[in-house]
């Protein structure tokens, strides 16, 4: 096996582990948004905590993106940084090949950037259904709780 395949394998198990550290945040201001917004109504929390965690998601998809575009500038997969980004995030959204096509001998990284891409994409949908359930338990708790007056 080629030294750039397993590269591109250590790569994707960072990914799940970057995924990971994010998943951990977005749990635990999950577990404390109760507190941190307990004046707004809860319209807004469910807002301010689905935002929270698209946010935060967002953040975790492009940092693994940049991973792999600094591991395809450091193998010398492209010509720039900014095409090893542009590849980068064409596999990782399984948009497909744009402009940059890597040599015939490294040709499978694109695909293992895609399923990594995909996988991880597929972790966020299942987070961010998770937080929806946990703020449908919470907030039905304080739906059937005695109300506090606002004056």
């Amino acid at each position: 096996m080629s030294i750039p395949y397993l590269g591109a394998a250590f790569i994707s198990l960072l990914n799940f582990a970057i995924h990971a550290l994010f998943t951990v945040a977005i749990v635990y201001a999950t577990r404390h948004a109760d507190k941190a917004t307990s004046e707004l109504g809860m319209f807004e929390r469910i807002a301010a905590l689905l935002t929270i965690t698209m946010v935060t998601l967002m953040i975790a998809h492009v940092v693994e993106i940049f991973v792999w575009a600094g591991f395809y500038d450091a193998i010398g997969l492209t010509v720039t940084l900014v095409s090893s980004l542009e590849f980068a995030f064409e596999n990782y959204t399984a948009l497909g090949y744009g402009d940059a096509l890597p040599p015939p001998g490294l040709r499978l990284l694109g695909p293992i950037n895609a399923l990594n891409g995909l996988l991880l994409i597929g972790w966020s949908v299942a987070i961010i259904f998770e937080v929806l359930r946990m703020a449908e338990i919470q907030f039905g708790r304080l739906a059937k709780s005695p109300r506090k007056r606002r004056k």
